[in-house]
């Protein structure tokens, strides 16, 4: 016994001493220690609706060399066959030499099905050899998480992401220290050359992510990038963006940047964050700002008068012309109204050219100099010259009275506009409200205020009147429509291409409140470079504005409750066609005040007329197992939802609601096929 315990201590030391550092070695090469992450917080839209989340997937392997022979030679064939059924990649026999083969050359991490879902994964755990699990039958289980859209693309850019050897972008950047799960260590080990965890990383317990809750709107937000789309694509523009604040909070209740897809001629998407990251010449929007300065320092007042001479005015040898213009003197209000980049040239020449750095100081104190401080990454900082600047010189003041020679970022412009519906008081745009895990609130973000006063209230109150008559009677009359009291101010600039200065591209805006009478909303539109159907800010930007007040903001400003006689009256003419879902439906009639009422349990339904309100009723044509629903008078994304939660895909054209699809209601389906939907 001695001997051999003597034999046993010389063996370990040769084995440290002599073999330890080619056998340290080769454990290097053949271990390893990785990390893996807890799955990823989700985001959510203001009404608790998924923005983002992950869904987790996993890669089937097969260590072909673990089953005994009995084991594998008597069950491969059904395996194969149960792959084929359930997975159709393969035939039963293009399995069943994928698995031949590989028992064959002794794989022991073959590749069995990628991207395979929750359902896949557990139905796969019952097929023979895999129902041995990973120590009798080999059966490998590897998950990932992917990150979905559930409204791709709405907001994509705004949204964000983190990815790998790339620079965060949008809410998931910024957030990501609340959204990212825990990082654990994982031991892995080389197989064949490929790296195998050690044990399932499926049952490894770790800390997710929390969510992070946003003011976005998901409703508001699908409509403003469908007015948005149809504006680019109609003027041919090389981007456009549009956003929706709540005046009282700061709170961006709709963002949307489409710029022109450089792979794709003709074609837009999410491609950058231009409402936050792009600063431009705002042009005659600017000019609001340069109005509240004037008013603020009392050198003017509304109604007094501004020599317009003859549309032309020159500052040393540099000429600034009017698009129109009525010779003589016009009141401030009027010269608004018609955009006079004459006469608010010589205002603020008349008031502070002996004293610009006023001027320059009145910015700073309204915050046009400052980030917003919004909270997505990659705002950039506003271009505000000062008399300091080598670049400043003569033309610089009244150039920049009529916004050029600054740059602000649209969300920047729409900051300061905001201030002045909130009578002066300026908000921080936001976009997350809190932090939740599990329900559980961990953290609110509160309103935070800029600037507790920009301006006096009553000043900020004549510009809103100014706003309003610019939209009865001045550059922006063409979106002016009866029973709708809104301000806007148009802009359109000419864009400075570096030593070349200022060419033929224009960039057309408009930024505005509704209602202007008390403010709810703010809203800017932005067009780069249209290219087509002219280049003002009133025809080429303002339609936008027009339809996100009539189709988004209008519906969410309180009315007057309706008596028990309007309210029959008005319920007689609500168009009852269609089907959806019916919170959905409910919502729509509650804000129009119409007396509707449910009668079924069940989330779709179709609306039908009662005596006195609009009944609610179930749609039986949706629930029922293993036949293809009845989705004709739905909207497309009710309809996609209801096929693709019973495993079909959808192809479509058309825009509207479904007016057929193909199979027909009623007809047998397999899990992946395609419904045809045509939309009118």
């Amino acid at each position: 016994m001695c001997f051999i315990g003597l034999l046993i201590l010389l063996q370990g030391l040769r084995i440290q001493l002599v073999e330890g550092e080619e056998l340290m070695e080769k454990a290097r090469m053949s271990s390893r220690i990785d990390t893996t992450e807890g799955e990823r917080g989700n985001l959510y839209a203001d009404n608790n609706k998924l923005l983002a989340t992950s869904l987790p997937f996993f890669e089937l392997r097969l260590d072909t060399e673990v089953a005994a022979d009995t084991l594998f030679t008597k069950n491969v064939d059904s395996l194969a066959t149960c792959l084929a059924k359930t997975f159709k990649e393969k035939t039963k026999d293009e399995y069943l030499k994928l698995l031949l083969d590989g028992r064959k050359e002794g794989k022991r991490y073959l590749l069995i099905k990628k991207d395979a879902n929750y359902n896949e994964k557990e139905l796969a755990k019952s097929f023979p050899i895999f129902n041995r699990g990973r120590y009798k039958g080999g059966f490998i289980i590897r998950q990932y998480d992917s990150r979905v859209h559930p409204f791709q693309p709405l907001a994509g850019r705004t949204i964000g992401y983190v990815r790998k050897n790339s620079k965060p972008v949008g809410i998931e950047g910024t957030y990501n220290k609340y959204l990212s799960g825990e990082t654990v260590a994982q031991s892995m080990f080389r197989v064949n050359g490929e790296w195998v965890p050690m044990f399932d990383d499926v049952n490894m317990r770790v800390r997710n992510g929390m969510d992070v809750y946003t003011t976005i709107n998901i409703d508001m937000q699908d409509k403003v990038q469908q007015y948005l789309m149809q504006a680019v694509l109609t003027h041919q523009a090389t981007w456009g963006c549009a956003i929706v604040m709540e005046v009282e909070t700061g709170a961006i209740k709709a963002i949307s940047n489409l710029g022109l897809n450089a792979s794709r001629k003709g074609h837009y998407r999410e491609r950058y964050n231009y409402a936050v990251g792009y600063k431009s010449d705002p042009g005659s929007t600017f000019k609001l700002v340069s109005l509240l300065s004037l008013l603020e320092d009392g050198f003017i007042g509304d109604s007094t008068l501004v020599n317009l001479g003859e549309g032309v005015a020159y500052y040393h040898d540099h000429e600034i012309r009017d698009s129109w213009y009525y010779p003589g003197s016009v009141s401030v209000r009027k010269m608004m109204e018609m955009s006079s980049n004459v006469g608010i040239s010589k205002l603020i020449t008349k008031y502070y050219g002996a004293e610009p750095k006023r001027f320059i100081q009145n910015l700073q104190r309204m915050n046009i100099s400052n980030r917003t401080g919004v909270d997505i990454m990659g705002e950039v900082l506003p271009t505000v010259k000062s008399p300091e600047d080598d670049d400043w010189s003569g033309i610089t003041l009244p150039w920049m009275s009529m916004g050029h020679e600054v740059e602000l970022t649209p969300l920047q412009m729409l900051t300061f506009v905001n201030a002045v519906g909130n009578d002066g008081r300026m908000m921080r745009p936001y976009l997350a409200k809190k932090i939740a895990k599990a329900n559980q609130v961990e953290e609110i973000f509160e309103e935070e205020v800029l600037r507790a006063q920009i301006c006096s209230k009553e000043n900020a109150q004549v510009v809103r009147s100014i706003m309003e008559d610019i939209v009865k009677r001045g550059t922006a009359k063409k979106i002016a429509l009866e029973g709708y009291r809104m301000g806007a101010k148009t802009g359109t600039a000419e864009i400075a291409s570096g030593k070349k200065g200022y060419m033929e591209n224009y960039q057309a805006s408009i930024v505005g409140l509704y209602p202007i009478e008390q403010p709810k909303y703010s809203c800017i539109v932005v067009i780069h470079e249209p290219k087509e159907g002219g280049h003002y800010g009133g025809s080429v930007a303002g339609p936008v504005f027009q339809n996100i007040v009539v189709n988004c903001l209008a519906s969410r400003v309180t009315k007057p409750a309706l008596n028990n006689e309007q309210q029959e009256h008005f319920a007689d003419h609500v168009p009852i066609e269609g089907k959806g879902f019916q919170e959905d439906y409910a919502t729509i009639y509650d804000q129009l005040n119409v007396p509707n009422t449910s009668i079924t349990t069940n989330e779709w339904i179709t609306p039908i007329r009662g005596e006195d309100t609009i009944l609610l009723k179930r749609v039986k044509a949706v629930d029922q197992q293993q036949i293809v629903p009845n989705v004709i008078g739905m909207g497309l994304r009710d309809a996609i939802y209801i096929l693709e939660n019973k495993g079909l895909r959808v192809r479509f054209t058309g825009r509207g609601k479904v007016k057929k699809q193909a199979p027909s209601f009623g007809a047998r389906f397999k899990k992946g096929e395609i419904v045809a939907l045509e939309l009118g």
